[in-house]
């Protein structure tokens, strides 16, 4: 108990505020995420690249419900666009998945990678959202050089774990990825010989350089936010049950946040939260850190070696705040608010 307390005592919580039980409780449940959009004022455009990940998508869904779809411009590969927005859906299911109306969606400027320099000249913030880190080393060596000097902030997702490669869990979680590989029923999976690509977190650290060496050139104020092992639906995955039953259970069951300076401490992140943090430290007033962590559950190792697992150290969402969820029902809870997001980076 000693250890578990010492080890929790570092970490910024969610559950601990006064005035995040408040919300909780005021808080409409299955609505909340239903409201109109508040065209709140940004310093100018913001550019979302990595907009295809599931993180990526809920960004700029959040992006265009607090900004209106005018000042959002999503970095998405010219064969990727046709569909990017839900086609066939009532504007009503539109928005429970994407979190902004349909027609504010529509309005959000797409642009493929090659195509994105103008938007990225004229952009004020940009936030980087690709879940693997060889691809956002990709997105940020091609992307960086066009963001102009007038950009006030450039966010980048990083992982927890990327000064501590050689040490477990992370080891395991750098390993190359495999060629995927056609098995029964035309399903490709990655059991295939090595890719020949660099591990995510060595991807992630080459992303973290470009964007430090980016920033030293062109001045603009260069930050990271790292998560742990992704959880938690994307926007258009709410309905998927089987294959996506771990993802439910964490939107529902682990619905607080965590923040630490830098890399340090080791677990789980919620997409959801995580994407709310990302836009909130893009398009904060205040200064945000240089280098933070959040993290949905928070572990450490049972044995140095990791042969014996991990154990988690914060405790899931209490039963009552779980009442009334249900993902496979697009019954979602509502992400986090950005008045806790800014107590929580405060307080560290």
């Amino acid at each position: 108990m000693t250890a578990l307390a010492t080890s929790l005592s570092a970490i910024t919580r969610v559950s601990s505020n006064a005035a995040l039980k408040r919300q909780q409780r005021d808080q409409p449940r299955v609505r909340a995420h239903r409201s109109r959009v508040v065209t709140a004022s940004v310093d100018g455009p913001i550019v979302i690249a990595g907009a295809t990940t599931p993180t990526g998508r809920l960004v700029a869904g959040l992006a265009v419900k607090a900004y209106g779809g005018s000042n959002v411009t999503l970095v998405v590969n010219q064969d990727a666009q046709d569909g990017y927005w839900p086609e066939d859906m009532p504007d009503d299911v539109v928005e429970k998945r994407m979190y902004a109306p349909a027609p504010e969606l529509v309005k959000a400027k797409l642009v493929d990678p090659r195509d994105a320099g103008d938007a990225l000249k004229a952009a004020k913030q940009v936030v980087f959202c690709a879940e693997w880190g060889a691809t956002q080393a990709e997105l940020a060596e091609q992307l960086l050089p066009f963001v102009g000097s007038d950009a006030k902030r450039v966010v980048m997702l990083s992982r927890v774990g990327i000064n501590r490669r050689e040490k477990a869990p992370f080891v395991e979680q750098n390993k190359p990825p495999k060629k995927l590989q056609e098995v029964a029923l035309g399903l490709k999976l990655p059991v295939g010989e090595n890719s020949g690509q660099p591990g995510s977190l060595d991807g992630f650290a080459n992303a973290e350089k470009i964007l430090a060496d980016a920033a030293a050139k062109s001045g603009f104020s260069a930050h990271i936010v790292r998560s742990g092992e992704l959880r938690g639906n994307g926007p258009l995955l709410l309905a998927d049950l089987s294959a996506r039953m771990v993802d439910n259970l964490y939107d529902v069951k682990y619905q607080d946040l965590y923040f630490k300076k830098g890399d340090e401490g080791q677990g789980y992140t919620k997409r959801l939260n995580l994407a709310a943090t990302l836009l909130r430290m893009t398009t904060t007033g205040s200064t945000p850190p240089a280098d933070c962590a959040a993290l949905s559950v928070v572990c450490e190792m049972i044995d140095p070696f990791g042969l014996m697992g991990e154990k988690t150290l914060t405790e899931p969402t209490g039963v009552e705040r779980r009442k009334g969820y249900d993902m496979a029902k697009g019954k979602a809870p509502a992400p986090i608010a950005n008045e806790l997001i800014d107590e929580l980076i405060a307080a560290l």
